[in-house]
């Protein structure tokens, strides 16, 4: 199964990938603005539904 992570140097922490409508099941969150968005793993179900949402393509979908 495929899940969701954040290329860290790549994110440009503008929050589009975890707005409710990129992910329907609330896995991606930032702590604070000055850190990049993080995926919850558990609750990832590898949907895809962030990756295009991203403009610095730092959602990366890999088996995990």
């Amino acid at each position: 199964m495929q899940k969701a992570f954040i290329d860290p140097d790549k994110c440009i922490r503008c929050g589009k990938c975890h707005a409710s409508t990129a992910c329907p099941v609330s896995a991606i969150f930032r702590i604070d603005d000055e850190e990049p968005s993080i995926v919850d793993p558990n609750l990832c179900h590898g949907c895809g539904d962030c990756k295009p949402r991203c403009p610095a393509d730092a959602v990366i979908l890999k088996s995990g």
